[in-house]
Order: C-alpha cells, then structure tokens, then sequence
C-alpha cells in the first residue's frame, strides 16, 4: 500500500508543467473570450469556459493539482487530503474526449472536480473513514453519492481528511491522515469532522465537497472555513456506501463556496435509494431542479424567527447586521426566540446513548456488507486494534470507543425509547416554534444549534454571514420543516448576493502562471 503522501504525489509531480501550456482563447463568435480564473471557480464558471473553448477538463484538473502541490503537502501543508485520484489526469483526457464527442452534450456536473469525506466509499481509491485499520482493500462497490457523481459527469479527484471514524476528539486529525489545518489561520481548527474536505474546497483544491454530519459535522467546518452548504432533510440524500456512525442521526451534504453549487449537489444526489429505507421518505418531493428556488427577493414576504439561544457576544454584532439586511430585504423578522429547555436537554440525556449503542452495532454490519477482506469485521475489533502502542489514535477518540464497547444492543429498552422519542420531541419543539409564530424558518449563527436539525432530521441550509468579533468567519443557518430545502436554499442564496461575506484564505493565494498568455 501507498503512504499517504505518495498517493498524492504520484498524481500532482508533473501538474505544474502542463499549465503553461495556453488554452485556445476565443468563442463561437470570433470574440476573445474572458479568461478563465481558477480561484473561487464555480459549476457555472467552469462550463461556460468550456464552451467557449477557453478551457478543457485537463486543464483544470492541472490547475487544482497544481495548486495541491503547492499548498497541500509544501508551504502552509494544509493536509486536507488523505488520497488523490492517482488516474485523475486520465480521468479527464476522457472526459475531454466525451465533450468533443457530444459536441458539448454531457452531465450537468461534466468534469467538475469532487472531494469526498473518506467514509464515502470509492472502488478507485481507500476509504478510511480516517482509520489505520481500513487503508486496504479497496471498497468493493462505490457508494451511492460516487455513482451518482460518476453518472453525471463529475470527476471525483480525492478524498478529504477527517476526525477518525467521524468522533470528534481532535478537530481534523486521523490516524490515516494526521492533522488538517485551517487555511484562513494555520492555528485554528479547521472545525470536524468533515475538515479535511471543507479545508480543500475552502483552498481552492477543488470545486465541490460532500461531508456527513452526525452533530454539526457539516456545519461546524461549513462555518470555520468560510463556506455554503446543506444538512439535508433526513432521507433525502443516500447513506448506502457511507461508514456510519448513526443512522438516527447520520446526514450527508454538500460543502460548497456558493450557495448555487450546493444546489445543484443536491439535483444529483437527492432521492430514493433502496440501500437506504430512510430515502423512501423523499418520494414525490424532490424538485426538479434546487436552482430554480435561487432568487434574489426570496425574503420578499417571508417570516423569518431569530432563535437567539445561539447568539454569543462575538457573533452578535454579526446576527444584528443579518437581521437588518433580512427586513430591508423585504422579510418580516420575528427576534428573541429561543428553543424550549427541555428540547435543549436532549442533547445531553440522548445523543451519547442513541450515537454509542447504533455505532457499536453500525459499524460491524458495514464492515460485513461493503468491506470484505478488511483487518477488522467488528467495533470491538477495531477498538482492539486502535488501542495497540503506536497505533497513532487520539486519546479522545479512543475514550470514545471504550465508551461504546459498553454499550447494549439495539434492543436496548433504554436505547430503544431514547431513540424513538427523542427526535420526536425535537421536532415537536420546531414545529411548535414555528406554526405559533407563523414562521417560514428560523434562523441562528451556524456555530451553535446542530443539534436541532440532528434530531429532528430537519435540514439546514448554510450561508456565510459575516465576521465574529474575534476575527473567525460566522455563518448563518437557516432551519426549517422536512424537505423545504427548496425555500430555505432561497433565504441563502438571497443573502449571499446581498452581503457576499465569502472570505478568501490567506495561506493558499493564487498561484501566478503563464495559463493564459
């Protein structure tokens, strides 16, 4: 097996040389096209130089890789990668061959570099779930979300660093990858678990990112590293193929530095899967298209709650600034709300219960189901294996594991009633909040408040809002009944074009080169 930084090397050492080679520049018209920025590139950026021939799908996949040459394993070493494609340049001479093909007629994702969370099951490349102990062999199948990428075109480049098997503990680190950092401050958590992707799209490494969230595991590094993105409706994205932790809580979603790229994610990820019975619940109320709900006067009219439980004094300043541009955007603000006391205390009387007890018997059914031929078959084995000397595990996540080896099963009586009435009081508490104040969401900073979505199964959709007070970036999270993600990705989109918060990292700048001369 390939050390961690050969992987990623084998693919990135000649990436540097290609991109001096000039695109051909022009369009259909004779008119000199505008040239292309890899910086900040979106879905729609990236296509439209397709098809004015102002870019080919080697070219920008030369271009990220040479940007994770630079900064990934050299200068700031962000580390947010486990795994590169090691085929990601072959991967995208055939793409470019299809276009040419197709004259143009291809997925709406057609060569749009991916970076998974690595508990997202791909045949080409590892899924660790940040464990030592699943580097070999490969997945036998891919999991859902990758087939659903491949089918529509995307590329899916490499496999992002993660809190190992999604615990928490030390934000960003895994025995399989080490320790992620934070490209906006090399000293800060890049937040987990899901870091090591959202660290890579926030480095421009890459255009889209998929993580999963148990308790705030999209949205803490959604939050951190100055992105948008989507804790989905419980049942609308597939789990099939993703290492879980629990699956009353378990959620995957997209990770993107625009509001329309997670959009679009959720057009090719949402819907019924049969490897997943949770997903029968999204049968007939997934839209057609997630982009036609973007406009900009979605406020107009809208009744928005403030849940200030989750407002702190360095995000204040920022949850009082989002008020004032919601109202002059045409929403009646609904302010001082806060979530009942005894729905808050849900998270301490159930979560370690409910997420202890379905990971130690999850993870053991996985193993045998998409994982055959792998060193461990259990969570008692993977414990016994993680606790050997030198195994390199943090202290905490090992805590963690200890804890659930004594656990009860599923059939737990105590398991059992947390599991089936604590979510429902969650969304008794949300549904009563806002059918009482007459209200089309609530809104909060995103750094607090992940239990509400995790256990009522609510979505939050993902926006950044401003800057706290102590210098890190804030973010807003819209919440709201199952399956409005439609309405809630509008609130977004309609704040994101009106304050345009995206902050740049200052460790992983544009790198200068001779592309387009």
């Amino acid at each position: 097996m390939l050390s961690r930084t050969r992987l990623i090397n084998a693919v990135v050492v000649t990436a540097t040389a290609a991109l001096v080679a000039a695109p051909t520049v022009g369009s259909a018209h004779g008119q000199r096209a505008k040239p292309f920025v890899l910086e900040e590139a979106t879905v729609a950026s990236i296509h439209q130089a397709f098809r004015s021939g102002t870019l080919t799908c080697s070219q920008l996949v030369d271009g990220y890789l040479t940007r994770i040459q630079a900064y990934e394993n050299q200068g700031p070493a962000i580390n947010s990668l486990i795994t590169v494609a090691v085929d990601a340049k072959a991967q995208a001479r055939a793409l470019d061959a299809t276009y040419r093909k197709s004259r143009g007629r291809v997925g709406p994702l057609h060569c749009i570099p991916v970076i998974l969370k690595d508990n997202i099951d791909t045949k080409d490349m590892p899924t660790t779930a940040g464990s030592k102990t699943l580097l070999s062999p490969l997945p036998a199948r891919d999991s859902t979300i990758a087939r659903k990428f491949r089918e529509d075109g995307a590329l899916i480049l490499g496999k992002g660093n993660l809190d190992e098997w999604a615990h928490g503990g030390r934000a960003g680190y895994s025995s399989a990858g080490g320790q992620t950092l934070n490209p906006y401050d090399l000293s800060r958590s890049p937040s987990g678990s899901s870091g090591g992707p959202a660290a890579a799209i926030a480095a421009n490494f890459a255009v889209l990112s998929i993580g999963s969230d148990t308790l705030g595991s999209i949205r803490g590094p959604v939050n951190a590293e100055s992105l948008a993105g989507v804790r989905p409706t419980m049942g609308l994205v597939s789990r099939a193929g993703i290492v879980p932790f629990s699956s009353t809580f378990d959620a995957a979603g997209p990770m993107t530095r625009t509001v329309t790229d997670s959009a679009l994610v959720l057009n090719t990820l949402a819907g019924y899967d049969p490897g997943d019975p949770a997903t029968r619940a999204s049968r007939g109320k997934i839209p057609r298209d997630y982009t036609s709900s973007l406009r900009r006067n979605s406020f107009r009219g809208a009744r928005i709650g403030v849940l200030r439980n989750y407002v702190t004094e360095a995000t204040d300043p920022m949850m009082d600034a989002a008020v004032q541009t919601m109202r002059r955007l045409g929403a009646t603000v609904v302010d001082d709300l806060e979530v009942p006391t005894d729905a808050l205390a849900l998270r301490a009387s159930s979560y370690a219960l409910i997420s202890e007890t379905e990971f130690r018997t999850e993870l053991g059914e996985y193993l045998t189901a998409f994982r055959p031929g792998a060193s461990v078959t259990s969570h008692q084995e993977v414990y016994e294996a993680s606790a050997q000397p030198g195994f390199g595990m943090a202290p905490e996540v090992l805590t963690r594991l200890a804890s659930e080896t004594q656990r009860g099963g599923k059939d737990d009586p105590e398991y059992v009633k947390a599991a089936a009435e604590a979510p429902a009081q969650m969304r008794e508490a949300l549904d009563e909040l806002l059918h009482e104040n007459d209200l089309d969401a609530l809104v909060r900073p995103t750094a607090g408040g992940s239990d509400l979505s995790a256990f009522s199964g609510y979505p939050d959709v993902l926006v950044q809002g401003g800057i706290a007070t102590d210098g890190t970036s804030a973010g807003l999270a819209f919440l709201a009944g199952a399956f409005t993600e439609p309405r809630l990705l509008g609130y977004a989109y309609a704040y994101e074009q009106e304050v345009d918060a995206r902050l740049l990292p200052a460790h992983t700048p544009p790198i200068p080169t001779d592309w387009w001369r």
